[in-house]
């Protein structure tokens, strides 16, 4: 298991680096202030801060023997059918953006994420159903002048 993180560590510091080498080719500031290259940079830094962070902690550790329990690299029983209900809850929101738009695909997906991920409340699951979607919108395509898609059905 150790050696395995070190690789994905690894792998995750050169993207990182990487990354930051590449934001460092665009403008960190404009006139107006920053510039397309700020964020990409400063989340990039971030990575590689973390990065190094982990492969630190990872050499500081014992190498021992792999138990069954430490090659299981995906999770398994009650906690994969969650990992797995939430992938497919992200493919179909995203398939069904453009069709129904953002507000209707996001109040299903908020509503059947949360009811993924062990809440049974209704008014908790509408709650967050519909701030997470129809507020979100409010929020992005008023006051941030985003514009997201608005599907066929609305049109």
């Amino acid at each position: 298991m150790r050696q395995g993180r070190l690789i994905a560590t690894g792998a995750m510091l050169a993207f990182c680096l990487f990354a930051v080498w590449q934001s460092l080719l665009l403008s960190l500031t404009d006139r107006l202030g920053p510039g397309p290259g700020f964020f990409p940079f400063w989340l990039a830094l971030f990575g590689v801060v973390l990065a190094l962070g982990l492969l630190f902690t990872t050499f500081r550790e014992p190498a021992t023997p792999a138990t069954d329990e430490e090659v299981r690299i995906l999770p398994y029983g009650a906690g994969g059918m969650r990992w797995l209900a939430i992938v497919l809850l992200m493919a179909a929101a995203a398939a069904a953006m453009e069709v129904v738009g953002f507000r209707l695909a996001m109040l299903v997906f908020n509503a059947a994420l949360v009811i993924a991920l062990g809440e049974r409340r209704w008014w908790v699951i509408a709650l967050f159903a519909v701030g997470g979607s129809f507020g979100v919108y409010y929020v992005f395509t008023h006051w941030l002048d985003v514009l997201l898609p608005d599907g066929r059905i609305w049109n």
